[in-house]
């Protein structure tokens, strides 16, 4: 039996064509969630968060659990065959196959319409495009209610939407078949069901002018110009003035290339300047920018942080005519850049200018962190072409990423930030771009919104590591055991899943006893290097890092590492401040603070290659009543 289900819309499954009916209120709630994270486990608590809210009441879990049996059902049938909605580690999943799901489905051909529109493909992008917005409703329904899950992911689908129909208008500007009235109608729709979209105003002026209705693009450049100082009290972009100011002289770039070559043979004068990226078409010779597309392979293993992914959709999604900066920090191996690369994914249409992905190094211990001058001079590259002259000074590169950037949508995720300084004075005063940072440290000195990543959920962390190690190991050991050895670090615990699945040979319960050996536990996990690196940014502060590595593990205070350093509790509380700062130790409560078991591993590693006199000397002071609660250091003898 054929299943299809539809989420762009109202909510409905078939089956061999025939509807089936859905069960009302929260069952219906409780499909559209699993549906819009399909093929992936959600947990018993996001589901009762999703369903119920912050209260749920005593008897939620097995309300879902009844709504679950009653899916179960309806999706089964009469007919045998593996289950579509199953229970995993922690939670439920609804499998769905190729072609049964719209909004995957929409997603591909969207994605596939980009891509033919980037390589200059326009019939086949107009067609894909066209197959893609054929699949919602006309016309367009409400927004449906729902859980903040579910509302976050069909706002995305829907400014998904948005984004293929303006691409979709670009292809006929580039295409222009002459008589677009058509087009000219639904463009005025859009803009009137979307009225703050300067993409599109400026794709009607142009459709507009080129039909010879000049009044009337002038027109709807006052109506967006009023629009945007009512409900936002801000002016257009520079952008939309330079294509009102390019209709005024009548720039003939604005006409398509073959009314330009009527014009020509008319005996019309041509001139060399071209406005840049008028009305968001396709690049051709004239234009002055690029549109760069440098965004990585999202990892098909991530899994978790629904509610980090939600806040910076939020976030990107909500910028508007001032630049912004978001910063991602978080301990070595916890999942930055996985989750600025996937959030920037879902993000694509809001940045049609353009995604700039940059490595900044400094993650590893063999990649030294690249130069602010390096930096600047290859976002001037992604921008301008691998041909532009390079500027010759630091503060001259800046300011030509700025103008480049000005009046522009484009997202920059600079991966492995190691020093504010490397990143300052990149974002213009004006202009709709984003600056999305990864660093290890908070980057205080930066400033704009901030989102520190913990360990993941247990359940996730399960999840993630029999992805890694293959679902036949569902049921082969401890896994829980291992995540928590793992920290629960999605970088560990996918190291530690790819060792099962290279050594087919070893259980679960084997790879939990070698980490148990603390021996041995940073060489499996394969996180020595990225420690290493946090270890080298440190500076002043590496001493008091290694220091703590003499102390049995446990919470520790000022006089402690006071008495470790032979200073000041002062001097000393400063020093965990900027430890804290480098997220390299927790504050537990007031005065102690904590490291990690891994992180405390490789100080005590590097305590180990002290020199002996020095590590007697520590000892001494800690012992001689300094500190009389510290128990034993545990690697003086090492």
């Amino acid at each position: 039996m054929a299943l299809t289900f539809r989420v762009l819309g109202t909510p409905c499954v078939h089956r061999d064509g025939q509807p089936l009916r859905l069960p009302a209120g929260r069952p219906t709630a409780l499909l559209v969630t699993l549906l819009v994270h399909t093929n992936q486990p959600v947990p018993v608590g996001t589901l009762v968060d999703e369903l119920w809210g912050h209260r749920p009441p005593p008897s939620a879990v097995a309300n879902l659990r009844s709504h679950i049996s009653q899916l179960r059902t309806l999706l089964s049938g009469s007919t045998p065959g593996p289950p579509r909605l199953i229970a995993g580690t922690g939670g439920y999943q609804l499998r769905t196959h190729r072609g049964e799901l719209d909004a995957v489905e929409f997603d591909r051909l969207v994605s596939d319409g980009h891509s033919a529109l980037g390589r200059g493909e326009l019939t086949t992008a107009t067609t894909t495009l066209q197959q893609a917005l054929a699949m919602w409703p006309t016309p367009m329904p409400a927004a449906p209610t729902g859980g903040p899950m579910v509302t976050a992911a069909l706002d995305r689908l829907r400014e998904r939407r948005i984004g293929a129909l303006e691409a979709y208008f670009a292809c006929h500007l580039e295409l222009w078949a002459g008589n677009c009235t058509d087009l000219v109608a639904r463009l005025r729709a859009h803009v009137a069901e979307n009225p703050l979209r300067e993409r599109a105003w400026a794709q009607l002026m142009t459709v507009l002018y080129r039909l010879g209705d000049i009044a009337g693009a002038l027109e709807a450049f006052t109506a967006v110009q009023s629009i945007l100082a009512t409900d936002l009290g801000v002016q257009p972009s520079a952008e939309l003035y330079g294509l009102r100011q390019a209709m005024l002289r009548r720039d003939p770039h604005l006409l398509h290339p073959r009314q330009r070559s009527a014009d020509r043979s008319a005996g019309a004068v041509s001139r060399d300047s071209s406005p840049a990226r008028i009305a968001g078409g396709v690049p051709t010779e004239a234009t002055a920018s690029i549109v760069p597309h440098e965004l990585p392979y999202d990892v098909d293993t991530f899994v978790g942080r629904t509610i980090e992914s939600t806040r910076l959709h939020t976030t990107l999604t909500g910028v508007g005519d001032r630049p912004i900066t978001v910063t991602i920090s978080g301990t070595p191996g916890i999942g930055k850049s996985a989750l600025a690369i996937r959030a920037s994914a879902a993000v694509l249409d809001h940045f049609p200018d353009g995604q700039i992905y940059l490595d900044l190094g400094g993650s590893e211990l063999e990649t030294p962190p690249l130069a602010p001058a390096e930096l600047s001079a290859r976002l001037v590259r992604s921008l301008r072409g691998p041909t532009t002259p390079t500027p010759t000074t630091l503060a001259e590169a800046r300011a030509l990423v700025r103008s480049l950037l000005f009046g522009r949508r484009v997202l920059l995720v600079l991966d492995n930030v190691a020093d504010p300084a490397q990143v300052a004075d990149l974002l213009p005063v004006r202009g709709g771009s984003a600056l999305l940072l990864t660093a290890r440290s908070r980057l205080s000195a930066i400033g704009g919104p901030h989102l520190r990543l913990g360990p993941l959920a247990e359940a996730d962390a399960v999840e993630l590591l029999l992805r890694s190690a293959g679902p036949h190991r569902i049921n082969d050991g401890p896994a829980d055991v291992v995540v928590d050895l793992c920290e629960r670090l999605p970088l560990t615990v996918r190291t530690a899943g790819s060792r099962l699945a290279q050594h087919p040979h070893r259980s679960v319960a084997s790879l939990a006893a070698r980490l148990r050996d603390e021996r041995h536990r940073l060489d499996e996990l394969a996180i020595r290097s990225r420690l290493a690196a946090s270890y080298r940014s440190l500076g002043d502060t590496a001493v008091a890092f290694r220091r703590l590595g003499l102390l049995r593990f446990g919470p520790v205070t000022a006089d402690v590492l006071a008495a470790l350093l032979d200073t000041t509790p002062d001097r000393a509380g400063v020093t965990l401040d900027r430890l804290v700062e480098a997220q390299l130790v927790d504050p537990v409560d007031a005065g102690r603070f904590r490291m990690s078991r891994l992180l405390w591993l490789y100080a005590a590693e590097l305590a180990a290659d002290d020199p002996q006199e020095v590590r007697d000397a520590a000892v001494r002071r800690i012992r001689s009543g300094h500190c009389p609660g510290q128990e034993t250091p545990a690697f003086s003898s090492r």
